[in-house]
């Protein structure tokens, strides 16, 4: 039903007018308990629990940031099977993100190209949304400097966010590649000095892009160990269009500059979690993400190394069902 009648009418609107009656209909949806009660039996699907670092994941399959960057609706959409779910981009301040239209969908290549510049309310308003959480998932938190900062302002900004956001997170993560390497180490030798003085223990993740090099994901490596960090996340989007081969150049340079999500990523995900999982200590959490958009694709990344799953792309092309459905293929 999802993919015959209604995606066919939500693809007739701009993609963040459909985001926007979509986040409205979550907080609708919020206020029903008995319509709740059964979307979450209905999406429930039984999987293994993944337990690490103290963190139970009651499923392997979650939500990448992205969705719900002002933390507006994670609740609701943990309802829909996600083990976990993550929020953000968050900076300090809230930002308006680039100028409008900045997301565009690729049906024909299931895929998205956006340029939205963290838009999000800033660390006082999602601080104040998160309080509302409840127990049923883990939370995850991405987070980032204001796009003015630099140098020790931009640690300041990490360490504000860490901080103000720490006993309302189960994990956070930092996107690789959105400061310098040099700067990046400063930010983790502070926030995991921070770390040590707390009685909780939240764990950081890396998040590396898809055009990330081997010698950048040793790098990353490299951060992970000297600063005892958990885990990453791979990956985010890409800039290679090749994978987008149903529209011409001319198409993709009339939507102008932008990540590429979805399927377009090809199989860059799967080929960083091998190299990451074959170079990394053992124990080492990976969640996959980037171009999972079937339960085969959900299996493939698993059998590459990766211990849980994010998805966003597929969740908005294949609809709330993609969840339950690659449960029971991984199960």
């Amino acid at each position: 039903m999802y993919k015959q009648i209604i995606r066919p009418l939500l693809f007739l609107l701009s993609p963040e007018r459909v985001h926007s009656l979509l986040l409205s209909a979550l907080q609708c949806y919020g206020r029903l308990p008995f319509v709740r009660s059964w979307v979450r039996r209905y999406y429930k699907a039984t999987d293994k629990q993944l337990v690490w670092n103290q963190l139970v994941f009651k499923n392997r399959i979650g939500l990448s940031a992205g969705f719900d960057k002002g933390a507006e609706v994670f609740n609701e959409l943990a309802d829909f099977g996600f083990g976990f779910i993550e929020v953000g981009t968050v900076t300090p301040d809230g930002q308006p993100g680039n100028p409008k239209p900045r997301i565009f969908r690729l049906p024909k290549a299931a895929s998205l190209i956006s340029r939205t510049g963290f838009n999000n309310p800033g660390l006082d308003i999602v601080k104040r949304n998160l309080e509302n959480k409840t127990d049923a998932y883990l939370l995850g938190i991405n987070i980032n400097k204001n796009p003015q900062s630099e140098k020790e302002e931009a640690v300041n900004d990490f360490l504000r966010l860490y901080a103000g956001l720490y006993g309302l997170a189960d994990y956070f993560t930092l996107n690789w590649g959105s400061i310098e390497v040099t700067l990046m180490h400063k930010v983790l030798e502070t926030l995991t000095a921070f770390r040590s003085k707390q009685k909780n223990y939240r764990p950081i993740l890396l998040k590396v892009p898809a055009d990330i090099t081997t010698e950048g994901m040793d790098a990353v490596l490299n951060c992970i160990q000297t600063y005892r960090l958990q885990g990453v996340i791979a990956t985010g989007p890409t800039m290679d269009r090749s994978n987008l081969s149903p529209y011409t150049s001319i198409q993709l340079e009339t939507i102008g500059a932008g990540g590429v999500s979805g399927k377009g990523i090809g199989n860059k995900s799967i080929e960083a979690v091998k190299y990451l999982r074959s170079h990394s200590e053992k124990g080492m959490l990976i969640i996959g993400a980037g171009g999972m958009m079937t339960p085969e694709d959900a299996r493939k990344m698993l059998a590459a190394g990766a211990n849980l799953i994010q998805i966003y792309s597929s969740f908005i092309y294949e609809g709330p069902a993609i969840v339950k459905n690659m449960i029971k293929a991984i199960h």
